[in-house]
């Protein structure tokens, strides 16, 4: 299962789960006052099970129940005490059973497999040693290896079953660590994907220090010799491979099973697990459980169980391969998953499949990409051949009504998890009553159209954006070069009923990551530039600052509808230029109108760092300034700035000669270098030279009293009463002595309130320096889509 923790990812997590519970897809309430397995009451509709994982349908058999009774009779409902002081013999049995299951490998068990992980994973892996996650190995592992980071051990992540990264990985590190681990899943819980094992085990011959952690929880019982796994068997020649497994799935029972490579590592686990040793055994009801699947996995009745569920699987793949279903899974395996790419198709036939009384899962963001949302089901002993049938008609007679009321083909689905297209799928979208265009210059756009609806709300009016288009074109590096892209939508009469624009450029993935993140990856970038780097579209521009996003107030009925027009204009540049990442920034966190619109969309909501604006500057233009601020904002204004105002003075200039704009670019790369709330790469040079030929910009100059030496310059844009100080240079050695920083924004501040502007939009960092001068902190989301997770998923690996 992926798991992904970046900044704010817990409050985004939790808003995408929240919109999933409303829905009615997730927390549902099991109501059964009895149950046999092949169906369950789910609120107060009885439902025939295809979500559990009881895969051999152990947890009914008589000889478990029997044996969890009676354990239970003799020994009560616990057994308390921790193993380092006693251990049950009955515990160091079912031990001996599970070793002869595990080609007399020995054996630990543990009450989960998730506190497995945790005790065993900081003993096994030295100091020396690394860790490399499978991109989507268990949330439980990667939980597990966050303590390696007090003992300072390296955790990396490469792509799910990336062998040629790996290798990579290998071939780089092999000489700086003892043992490098790679950690998997056997039988992968999503996506129902099978370990590249046999590639693995090659790598292995080859490199020394592989070393191989396996969990196969999902691949345990249902396959192998004494129902001992589908990876297993595959791992017995190898002396360098941890494995590890489930009583809690396909065994019928409970506790997490640690199979050792070796007597050394069995007895350092032994002695000291972790919560092996300081917590309580698995308990009676359970143990007489476990002992009875363990003797059954000993019998030739394993042998009939897999076979009666792989003649199951057998049916349900030879049904769906009579149907255009996209199955993703691994039709060896009995977890299932049907793609539907968009949570909105997800949550839809999610929602009609249950009314129509099966119980199948959602496989949602974070567990998998959000794009990659989709039904996961499981089939098992308890479903009928009958039931396996129903449910195939079910999805196949469901599916396509759902994509059509969500203007989506089969093949949108097929690309989102690269699959092969379906030649002969005519795809035609629903023709809506809009006319749409899409446009690659704002020279295409007529320019009263364009300001008419970003008039006073950016600094990206027609002249502004005819600027950044020369711009950012023909610089030597791929990042100083964008395209833009103009979405203009209409009605039938001609009204704008929605206009935005897009830059498409090559963009730092830790954008809004922790400013400690951020610094931690430029130093990675110090030796490759482009590290955690990607092609990336974005609402506005980098350059930007404002509300991006026009939608005609009067037709609010019809937003959803043109939004998702604009959604489909997207989805098209993404596919031409293969585009990583989609933002959709500057939405107001109050306003959550839009928030279940972009999340059906497959975009998850980020909170962005504040923005900083100050509203009715012209309030008691009568009264001084400074009177209107806060007692402490005086206190600290007339410190730090007054009392220090002779030293300096502030100029406001329409153009800067030619020394005056390069010293400008060298104070601004300062400033950028250590500004990393918003992290970006510097603008070229050719911006600057463009904007101080351009009468809508302005600069703000801090010079040292009595001098023509420049302390510092502000670079700000005029929108009729509107004022953008947006890119500002510093000489952060004149810093301390002159209060550079907060002399120019209080000076700033008195001439435009001079000069009659009414707002000022500060931008984003630097909040409590900026709320001294009156500045409101407004509270803004971004939305992002990504094709997958892999690049966020490393810098919470590597640098949280």
């Amino acid at each position: 299962m992926a798991k992904i923790n970046h900044p704010n990812f817990n409050d985004s997590i939790t808003s995408l789960l929240t919109e999933a519970e409303d829905r009615g897809v997730i927390q549902l309430k099991f109501e059964s006052k009895i149950w046999e397995g092949s169906q369950m009451l789910v609120g107060e509709q009885l439902m025939k099970n295809f979500g559990t994982c009881g895969y051999l349908g152990l947890e009914f058999h008589q000889n478990l129940i029997n044996k969890s009774i009676d354990f239970t009779k003799k020994f009560g409902t616990q057994f308390s005490v921790s193993r380092t002081y006693l251990t049950s013999r009955d515990s160091i049995y079912l031990e001996d059973l599970l070793s002869q299951i595990f080609s007399g490998k020995k054996v630990l068990t543990f009450t989960s497999t998730t506190m497995l992980h945790a005790a065993i994973i900081p003993i096994i892996v030295g100091s020396k040693d690394l860790v490399i996650l499978d991109q989507q190995c268990h949330a439980s592992i990667q939980t597990a290896t966050q303590s390696l980071a007090s003992k300072k051990i390296p955790v990396e992540i490469i792509r799910h079953s990336n062998l040629e990264m790996l290798e990579k990985k290998i071939k780089d590190l092999r000489n700086k660590h003892d043992k490098i681990w790679y950690m998997i899943d056997g039988v992968y819980s999503m996506f129902g994907d099978l370990a590249p094992i046999d590639e693995i085990n090659r790598f292995m011959e080859i490199y020394p220090q592989l070393h191989l952690y396996i969990d196969d929880a999902h691949g345990m019982s249902w396959y192998g010799k004494n129902g001992c796994g589908r990876i297993f068997e595959s791992c017995l020649k190898n002396e360098r491979t941890m494995y590890v497994s489930t009583m809690a799935k396909g065994f019928g029972a409970m506790g997490g099973i640690a199979v050792f490579p070796s007597k050394e590592l069995f007895e350092a686990v032994k002695i000291y697990g972790g919560s092996l040793t300081h917590s309580h055994p698995i308990p009676p009801p359970m143990l007489g459980a476990s002992i009875a699947s363990a003797e059954i996995h000993l019998s030739d009745e394993i042998y009939e169980l897999q076979y009666s569920l792989r003649e199951k699987l057998k049916f349900a793949n030879e049904l769906f391969l009579k149907t255009d279903l996209p199955i993703i899974s691994n039709p060896e395996t009995p977890i299932f998953f049907l793609g539907t790419g968009q949570p909105a198709v997800g949550y839809k036939l999610n929602k009609r499949i249950l009314d129509e009384g099966f119980y199948v899962n959602i496989g949602m963001f974070p567990a998998v990409p959000i794009k990659n949302t989709g039904l996961r089901f499981t089939i098992t002993n308890h479903n009928s051949k009958q039931d396996i049938e129903d449910l195939i008609g079910a999805l196949n007679y469901h599916f396509p009504k759902v994509l059509e009321e969500e203007n989506k083909s089969s093949n949108d689905i097929r690309r989102a998890f690269r699959l092969d297209l379906n030649k002969d799928l005519e795809e035609k979208l629903e023709e809506k009553q809009f006319d749409v265009n899409l446009y690659s210059s704002i020279y295409e756009i007529n320019q009263k159209d364009w300001d008419s609806c970003f008039e006073g709300k950016g600094n990206f009016d027609y002249n502004s954006l005819i600027l950044l288009e020369e711009s950012f074109k023909g610089n030597s590096k791929k990042e100083e070069n964008w395209s833009f892209y103009y979405l203009i939508i209409k009605n039938v009469k001609g009204e704008i009923l929605l206009a935005t624009f897009f830059t498409l450029a090559l963009m730092k993935d830790d954008l809004f990551s922790a400013v400690e993140v951020s610094a931690a990856i430029e130093i990675k970038r110090h030796l490759d530039p482009y590290y955690l780097c990607s092609k990336t579209l974005i609402m506005g521009s980098l350059s930007s600052e404002g509300e991006h996003l026009f939608i005609k107030k009067d037709v609010e009925q019809n937003n959803q509808e043109v939004l998702k027009c604009m959604f489909l204009k997207i989805n098209e540049i993404q596919k031409e230029h293969q585009v990583q990442n989609v933002i959709l920034r500057d939405f107001s966190e109050d306003d959550k109108s839009l928030f279940s619109v972009f999340h059906d969309e497959a975009y998850f909501s980020l909170s962005m760092p504040n923005s900083n604006v100050i509203f009715d500057l012209q309030k008691d233009k009568e009264s001084p300034y400074l009177s209107l601020l806060s007692p402490k904002a005086k206190r600290n204004i007339k410190y730090e700035v007054l009392k220090n105002s002779s030293k300096s003075r502030y100029k406001v200039q329409s153009q800067l000669d030619e020394r005056e704009l390069k010293l400008f670019y060298e104070l601004y790369s300062s400033v950028s270098a250590k500004n990393l709330a918003i992290n970006i790469f510097k603008y070229p040079f050719k911006l600057f030279l463009n904007i101080n030929e351009n009468k809508n910009w302005e600069f703000g100059v801090l010079f040292k009293a009595n001098s023509s030496e420049i302390l510092g310059i502000v670079l700000c844009f005029k929108n009729n009463k509107s004022y953008f100080p947006l890119i500002i240079g510093l000489d952060y050695s004149k810093n301390e002595e002159f209060f550079v920083y907060k002399t120019i924004l209080y000076n700033l501040v008195l001439d435009a309130r001079e000069r009659g502007f009414e707002k000022i939009y500060f931008g984003v960092s630097a909040d409590f320096e900026k709320k001294k001068l009156g500045a409101k902190q407004l509270k803004k989301s971004a939305f992002i889509s990504s094709v997958d997770q892999f690049n966020f998923e490393v810098i919470e690996h590597s640098f949280n």
